[in-house]
């Protein structure tokens, strides 16, 4: 299932953590300058051991089975391939990372896990939590369950004071715990739900759970999840006060797009962040860009007589743009079970604000969590929201005259990057939530018991049914964190963006590039005929931005966005009689290929990432069918192509071909303001022996 925007009706680098290890152990080299070979036994002290215990790891698998490391005198202690580790595995141990996590000693002598990210660290076969508590005897896998292993051996503290010991103390489940444990509920609760409903009809259940229906058996399933649903809400709203709920619906203002006829369409839901600012998401504060002369956005508050206010400046996070540039930079692909596979995607850096004319009521503004509020997020976490969902709603019209919001509580699920990784606190900026989430939502502001806001409402889990979108049935949809917004106010947003970039890229590192395999597969199914190879004459790189380019109004389609039209033109002298290859290679995915041949179009592809046209050059008498009007294409395939090489033609006189690429984007693309880079190659298919391809 995927997740999308809900706007309108309608070898890794270091973590940033790891920065901290500056005094971490250096490599031993001999006066050779030659690494020695690691010791059965390495010992790692600084003086007298008095007042701490040992931290003893031992590898349990592998090359260095048996091998311990026993710490005295540090507080953390790294583990990886890099030289700078305490721990440390042979760099062809791929399976853990450089930096792959680390241990760290609290004042009460406790151990607990520092995750890096996305590199795997799982405690006795169950992947570990940040933070989680590591017990003497654990073992610690690495890369995967049943990786690379290690012991853990955890001395007595030496005390020399006369205090009793501590006695024993009760344990909090961990997030995860609270996540499994929560699960199980939510599983049991439906399955009694939808008992009566498979006795009913069988194997059709699942049927008239994902097809909307009007059949008694539908209505009793909606009527039991909705009672599940409820007696969540009533849970939930046991710990989102009613004073926190008043506040949520006073501060969230419907977004709305109004034309030069003062008609308007829903856009989202923004809420009151400053005197004259509101928050929202980056897709909803990018339809501005849409609008036309004489065309506004508005902000319109709550109630039968709420004030409106139009919007005069958007600001996107600075990151949004960046982010889906590299997303759409390469189709990077993970292989699956039995040759299937997944592409790259991620949801992140979707806020923005809105400055309005006017000033906003400052009872309704809304403040933001604190850091710490946010690092303690976790599943099972009360949250409650308001907005204005109208995809699929009746009377939508009627928010046109009074905006009234919607509220609804649920719970956290999980908190991730936005990769859906586990990841260290700074980046678990994606929130997957429980509530009830649609389009018109978007820009939604999520509170906490606290009443501040820890989240936007941004994306869903849907499939499509018969062209509609219906919430997936497991009810899990997406928030952006709340430091987002607060970043983009206090002016920190483009620094943290520099050490976010490097998480990308290490994530990225697990996935496969397709821009050398996917050109490849282009020349196989290009190949004219057997015994040839194709020869690179030409390969230039362009760079492209849609919006420096020309802004167009489709005729016959005035409803629809205006479009970006902007392109590149690579003129070529090319020898006819001969087949070629003319293939582009596109950051995001939009590029078009026309080829023109004396002037005259003789090929054009629909957008992709990799277009290409394969087809024969002829000479000028090689297109003449007899009948002026119709002339074989310059460059020509298939039936024209067999039927012009039957013309003997020695005429080897160069012909003009021009390549044009276009990058054509709807004004409101989030890519459209991108510079994209394209690669434009030219391939002629000689006799294999003459190909010099690379």
């Amino acid at each position: 299932m995927s997740s999308i925007d809900l706007s309108g009706m309608n070898e890794e680098p270091p973590h940033p953590h790891q920065m901290r290890a500056a005094t971490r152990c250096s490599a031993i080299v001999d006066a050779a300058g030659r690494l020695p070979d690691p010791p059965r036994r390495l010992i790692i002290a600084a003086g007298a051991t008095g007042g701490r215990g040992m931290l003893t790891i031992r590898h349990l698998n592998g090359p260095q089975a048996g091998t311990e490391v026993k710490i005295t005198d540090k507080d953390r202690v790294v583990v990886g391939r890099q030289l700078d580790c305490d721990v440390q595995f042979p760099p062809e141990e791929t399976a853990v990372a450089r930096h792959h996590f680390a241990l760290i000693r609290k004042p009460s002598g406790a151990w607990t896990v520092e995750l890096f990210g996305t590199p795997f660290v799982a405690i006795d076969g169950t992947p570990a939590d940040n933070g989680q508590v590591v017990r003497d005897g654990a073992k610690i896998e690495l890369g995967r369950v049943g990786g690379p292993a290690l012991g853990v051996g955890i001395g007595e503290d030496a005390r020399t004071d006369n205090y009793l010991r501590t006695a024993g103390q009760a344990e909090a489940p961990s997030a995860r715990a609270i996540a499994t444990q929560a699960g199980t509920m939510a599983r049991v609760a439906r399955a009694v739900a939808a008992l009566a409903v498979i006795v009913a009809v069988g194997g059709g259940a699942f049927a008239a759970y994902n097809y909307i229906s009007t059949s008694n058996t539908t209505a009793r399933l909606d009527a039991a999840q909705k009672e599940f649903a409820d007696a969540l809400a009533r849970e939930a709203n046991l710990r989102i006060g009613p004073e926190a709920r008043a506040h949520l619906s006073r501060a969230v203002y419907h977004v709305q797009l109004q034309d030069a006829e003062q008609r308007v369409k829903a856009a989202g839901t923004a809420w009151v962040v400053g005197p004259n600012l509101l928050a929202t998401n980056a897709h909803v504060a990018i339809l501005r860009e849409g609008i036309r002369n004489r065309e506004r956005m508005i902000v319109r508050a709550p109630g039968a007589n709420g004030q409106i206010y139009e919007v005069v400046e958007h600001r996107l996070h600075p990151g949004y743009v960046p982010f889906n540039a590299f997303l759409f930079s390469d189709l990077r692909l993970i292989g699956q079970y039995r040759g299937n596979s997944q592409e790259l995607s991620g949801n992140g850096y979707d806020v923005a604000l809105l400055r309005v004319t006017g000033t906003l009521p400052p009872e309704a503004r809304l403040e933001i969590a604190t850091t710490e509020e946010l690092n303690g997020l976790a599943a099972g976490a009360p949250l409650g929201t308001s907005g204005y969902p109208t995809e699929g709603f009746r009377n939508t019209w009627s928010q046109g005259i009074g905006a009234t919001p919607e509220q609804h509580v649920g719970v956290v699920t999980a908190v991730t990057d936005m990769f859906h990784l586990p990841a260290a606190p700074a980046l678990r900026q994606l929130i997957h939530h429980d509530l009830p989430t649609t389009g018109g939502q978007s820009g939604s502001p999520i509170v906490g018991p606290s009443g501040r806001v820890v989240g936007l409402a941004n994306s869903m889990n849907m499939i499509a049914v018969e062209g509609r979108r219906v919430p997936n049935a497991a009810l899990v949809n997406y928030a952006q964190r709340a430091d987002l917004v607060r970043d983009m106010l206090d002016g920190t947003a483009e620094q943290k963006l520099a050490d976010a970039r490097a998480h990308w890229t290490s994530v990225a590192e697990n996935f496969a590039s397709s821009k050398d395999s996917i050109p490849e597969i282009a020349l196989q199914e290009a190949r004219p005929a057997d015994g040839v190879a194709p020869r690179k004459l030409v390969e230039v790189t362009r760079k492209m931005n849609a919006k420096s380019g020309k802004r167009v109004t489709e005729k016959g389609n005035e409803g629809a966005n205006d479009i970006y039209v902007n392109f590149s033109e690579i003129p070529l002298k090319l020898a006819p009689a001969a087949d070629y290859l003319f293939l582009v290679v596109a950051e995001g995915r939009g590029a078009q290929l026309a080829l023109f041949v004396d002037g005259k179009l003789a090929g054009a592809t629909k957008a992709g990432a990799y277009p290409f046209i394969g087809c024969r050059l002829l000479t000028p008498a090689q297109q003449n069918t007899g009948d002026p009007a119709k002339p074989r294409a310059g460059c020509a395939i298939d039936a024209q192509r067999t039927e012009g090489m039957r013309i003997a033609d020695p005429s080897v006189n160069p012909r003009d071909v021009e390549m044009v690429v276009y990058n054509n984007r709807e004004v409101t693309d989030e890519l459209a303001g991108a510079d994209l880079i394209y690669t434009i190659r030219v391939y002629q298919w000689v006799p294999a022996r003459q190909s010099s391809l690379r």
